[in-house]
């Protein structure tokens, strides 16, 4: 029984290896769009509105209450989406380990393959005080490293205790990538989170030529993709939070600096003048994008229309 448990584990690994979801194994530069649901209700315009603009981008990535604030649950925006015709492999739904214990995680994470939903994010999940729900508690059971592993274990045919699924699955595991850290340091953490798993990084959003060069040297490899966080600043308090509380990214960039004299409309415009001509620069040397624009996908798609 064990050498037969063996020789499965090993085909289930040799198998998934040549799994890889085609939106992802692509040599152009693939787009992500990052997908805000709704707070209490999935409407037909906030669904319509996705398929109206879902072609300008490679990959659709549904978050998880993020920033702390209830959102309805991204399984539930990625089914109403494939209801209307968009290819479950297009989708990334996103799981946080602030939320959920190892039970309540593999039950969603069963759930999405069921309805054939192959890309996960794993994120530990912005600080509930963030949000409107302080009274809510924080799990944070497993850490984001042994959360990529035990989701690796399903692909390998068992579940997060070692159990049979009896099943072939493949998720393709998705996780994010702190900016603000050396390039020895970042270049670690994308070795240690392959071999648990993990062939797919977002970073958190970049600004500066630096930051896009450290990038540029990680990418183009044969073992996993980057996808260059792209959010533009909209007005002072958007500012004001990405400096406080979003961690991950340099904040000591030049262009945020500037951006900290200008009125909300200038900088807005010019945040976004400002990534267009970074991503001019830098896209033919880059994995992918991953836009952020607090749901406007209209936003988003101006953003990249000359990719």
């Amino acid at each position: 029984m064990n050498l037969y448990k063996g020789q499965r584990k090993i085909q289930l690994k040799l198998k998934s290896a040549l799994m890889i979801n085609s939106n992802l194994n692509n040599s152009t530069i693939q787009k992500s769009f990052e997908i805000v649901p709704p707070r209490y209700s999935i409407s037909n315009s906030f669904i319509n509105k996705i398929i109206k603009y879902e072609k300008s981008f490679d990959l659709l990535d549904i978050t998880c209450c993020p920033m702390a604030t209830l959102r309805v649950n991204p399984i539930a925006v990625a089914h109403r989406l494939i209801l209307k015709g968009i290819k479950p492999e297009k989708l990334i739904v996103n799981f946080s380990s602030r939320d959920r214990n190892s039970l309540a995680l593999q039950s969603e994470i069963f759930g999405a393959l069921s309805i054939k939903l192959k890309n996960i994010l794993i994120v530990k999940g912005d600080p509930i005080r963030y949000g409107n729900s302080k009274n809510s508690k924080e799990v944070f059971e497993l850490t984001t490293d042994q959360i990529i592993n035990k989701v690796n274990n399903i692909n390998k045919g068992f579940d997060f205790n070692n159990n049979e699924t009896n099943s072939k699955n493949y998720i393709d595991i998705f996780s994010t990538l702190n900016i603000n850290r050396s390039f020895n340091e970042i270049k670690k953490t994308i070795q240690k989170r392959l071999r648990k798993g993990s062939k797919f990084f977002i970073t958190q959003p970049i600004y500066s030529e630096s930051d896009f060069e450290k990038i540029i040297k990680l990418s183009k490899s044969k073992d996993y993709k980057i996808f260059a966080g792209i959010l533009p600043i909209k007005n002072k308090k958007i500012l004001g939070n990405l400096l406080k509380k979003l961690g991950g990214i340099t904040i000591d960039s030049p262009h945020l600096v500037e951006l900290a004299n200008y009125d909300d409309k200038k900088i807005h415009s010019h945040s976004s003048k400002h990534l267009k001509e970074l991503i001019k620069v830098y896209k033919k040397n880059l994995d992918g994008l991953h836009i952020m624009t607090s749901g406007s996908i209209n936003e988003a798609s101006n953003l990249i229309k000359d990719l």
